[in-house]
Formats: structure tokens, C-alpha cells, sequence
């Protein structure tokens, strides 16, 4: 069951991406400025993540911090589609995220697990 919670963990990274990246795009009405926005959106994310979350990341922080991080980056997400129009969307998201976390905790892997189950950041 691990190796299928953490194949969707992976997913929803990517539709966290792609989401940001679209809505980004939408909030300016050319296409230039809605490219800077959403190639914006999704580097300062993939930083955030990479830094903070991932099994490789920089800042080692405490377990509630991690979760809290993760669920406001889904959240921003869903309600970013809610108010795009697509409500059923964000909350599909959100929920979606909800369950595979609980479902990965329940299997001894926290957020920023690496499929081994150890949380350690990078050395050095």
C-alpha cells in the first residue's frame, strides 16, 4: 500500500504544481505577464518544497510545521480553483492530500518521508 500512497504523494505534488502554475497564468490578461506569474508560482513552490518539505530538504523542521506548510500550499491551491470556477476541483485536491497523508502517517511515513520511511534532511 506504501509504494501506491506515496506514487499519488508524487501526484499531487505535481497537480499542487500544475494547479499553481495555471492559476497563476489567469491572473494577468496577457500572455507574457501570465507566464512570468505562473513560471513564478511554480519555482517559489518547487523552492518552498524542496527547502522545507522534501526528503532531501535544507531546513529540518518540526513535523506540525512540515504539515502545516503542506496544507497551506493545497489550500492556497484549492481555493485558487474554488474561486476559478472549479470548486469541485479544489476540493477534490485538498481532500485527495488529506487522505494520502493520513494514509502514509498511518504507515510510519510523515511528510518529507523518503520511501524508506526515514525523514532525514540533507547533510551538511
Amino acid at each position: 500500500m506504501a509504494p501506491v500512497l506515496l506514487a499519488l504523494r508524487f501526484g499531487l505534488e505535481m497537480a499542487l504544481l500544475g494547479t499553481l502554475g495555471w492559476l497563476g497564468f489567469r491572473t494577468v490578461d496577457n500572455a507574457f505577464g501570465g507566464l512570468l506569474v505562473a513560471a513564478t508560482a511554480v519555482l517559489l513552490t518547487a523552492m518552498t518544497w524542496g527547502l522545507l518539505l522534501s526528503p532531501r530538504r535544507r531546513f529540518d523542521l518540526p513535523l506540525g510545521l512540515r504539515v502545516a506548510i503542506e496544507l497551506a500550499l493545497f489550500g492556497a491551491a484549492a481555493v485558487g480553483l474554488a474561486t476559478a470556477g472549479r470548486p469541485v476541483w479544489g476540493v477534490g485536491l485538498f481532500v485527495l492530500e488529506l487522505l494520502v497523508l493520513a494514509g502514509l502517517a498511518s504507515l510510519g511515513y510523515p511528510p518529507g518521508s523518503d520511501a524508506d520511511g526515514s525523514t532525514h534532511s540533507r547533510p551538511g
